[in-house]
């Protein structure tokens, strides 16, 4: 059969590549990034950061609950979801890159009556099938195809950093956890002392070397003693309901957790230049990728205000019979310049819209490098002055002990007021709680250090590529 084309489309032809020739976008490509310091005010030596740097801490019920975090956690399930989203928004963005096809079927009865004549029935069958692309001369489809594609990258950096943000969530948990059990060892030994502390007080009235507010004052002690531990008790389990959930389980689960006291500190991360974090942040990477899918966009809007060019085609089978169904045929083939002209200014204003959110972007990315760097030099701060407050802290606790053993010894000689034993026995227990929260309050900020720093990094997408 003879192919039918539209005589037009030489002349088509002619006008997308004049129009080629005379204008074409380009994304802005790389923007210039945020200007980071050559050196953070701070500068610590230490090693670089690791992967798994929790496991530096050598505990190995901490890596445990990290590991079930990390496989169970339902917030990097959401995250991991999101990213399969914007793995198929990202095909599906490709898609418009290759012809598009539709094929249609059908089967038509046809009956005809006339008066005085037999009825003449007759059926048809059809087959069909109809082509549609479109010339990206512009680059429309390419861009939005790299857009997506970067949106997608964007997402898989949200979830390597809902990880960083668990993994971190967990190891804090974790410490206070072990905080409060310390802290509920310490409350009941301070308990059991003011017991025998009110003991000694009460023989002392009994002999007539002490005064009854002594022992109404000792008494009130104990109580405040005793009110003390609930909270703390209440904590404990507040915390294990955290840790259980942050793995994905319902807080009544068992974890099956075995008190241990703090483990000695690891090594100080290295924290390098402020420029690395560009690259080891998966926020910061997030947000690049995100300005980059802006910049595409815009070039996508951009070339949607230009002429495009569309080619269809179409191929029709028909026949009475199935047999010569194929022995029928008609094929046409056209192109086709659309270009717009009257559209309300809507094209315009997209446009319009996309460069502003690329500015949004660039805002963004900007804000996100200058928190970024405001995090790591506090980690940073912090870490040197927590230091200096332990040691602090455990001088002056260390001091209160004694004074509060030589106090209690001149006391019970009646050398000093039960007012002077008291108050040096109530700051030695005040002090001993003090010192276990400065000591949570070191490996607390060590955690987000090694967070800020970008530890962690890599290690959700590793897995997941392992079980893929």
């Amino acid at each position: 059969m003879k192919i039918r084309l539209l005589k037009e489309s030489g002349v088509l032809w002619s006008v997308a590549l004049l129009c080629v020739s005379c204008r074409s976008f380009s994304a802005s490509g790389q923007k210039q990034a945020q200007d980071v310091p050559p050196a953070y005010q701070t500068a610590v030596p230490g090693i670089p950061v690791e992967k798994d740097w929790w496991r530096a801490f050598g505990d190995d019920q901490l890596s445990h609950l990290m590991d079930c975090a990390l496989r169970g956690n339902l917030s990097i399930e959401q995250a991991a979801a999101r990213l399969r989203q914007a793995e198929a928004s990202a095909v599906k963005s490709g898609a418009a890159r290759f012809p598009a096809f539709t094929g249609t079927a059908g089967a038509e009865t046809k009956s005809a009556h006339s008066d005085g004549q037999k009825t003449v029935t007759s059926e048809e069958f059809s087959l069909g099938l109809a082509a549609s692309y479109e010339i990206d001369l512009w680059g429309r489809v390419a861009s939005g195809r790299r857009a997506a594609l970067r949106t997608m990258d964007a997402s898989r950096y949200d979830l390597e950093t809902a990880a960083t943000t668990i993994a971190a969530k967990t190891a804090v948990t974790y410490f206070y956890w072990q905080q409060q059990r310390a802290r509920l060892a310490i409350l009941t030994r301070q308990l059991e002392a003011n017991r025998k502390m009110l003991s000694v007080v009460e023989k002392r009235f009994q002999t007539a070397q002490a005064d009854a507010v002594d022992v109404l004052q000792q008494r009130q002690r104990l109580a405040a003693s005793e009110a003390a531990i609930p909270p703390v008790q209440s904590a404990v389990s507040a915390a294990e309901h955290a840790l259980a959930i942050l793995a994905g389980e319902p807080p009544q689960t068992d974890l099956n957790l075995t008190v241990l006291p703090f483990a000695e500190l690891p090594a100080m991360p290295e924290a390098g230049l402020p420029a690395d974090l560009l690259s080891r942040r998966p926020d910061l990477q997030a947000a690049w990728a995100r300005l980059e899918a802006a910049d595409w966009n815009v070039r996508a809007a951009q070339a949607d205000r230009l002429p495009a060019i569309k080619l269809t085609g179409s191929a029709a089978y028909g026949a009475d019979k199935t047999d010569a169904l194929f022995q029928n045929w008609v094929m046409n083939l056209a192109a086709g310049l659309s270009a717009p002209l009257i559209d309300g200014g809507s094209r315009r204003a997209e446009s319009a819209r996309t460069k502003a959110v690329a500015d949004e972007r660039v805002a963004a990315y900007r804000e996100a490098v200058l928190n970024a760097l405001g995090e790591v030099e506090d980690a940073l701060a912090s870490e040197v002055h927590q230091h200096e407050l332990l040691e602090a802290v455990r001088r002056q606790s260390a001091a209160a002990q004694m004074t509060a053993e030589e106090s209690f010894r001149r006391y019970t000689r009646g050398l000093n007021s039960y007012f002077e034993a008291l108050s040096a026995e109530t700051a030695r227990q005040a002090l001993e709680v003090t010192v276990l929260q400065a000591e949570y309050d070191l490996r607390a900020n060590r955690v987000q250090l090694c967070r800020v720093l970008g530890g962690q990094s890599g290690v959700i997408l590793n897995r997941q590529d392992e079980n893929e």
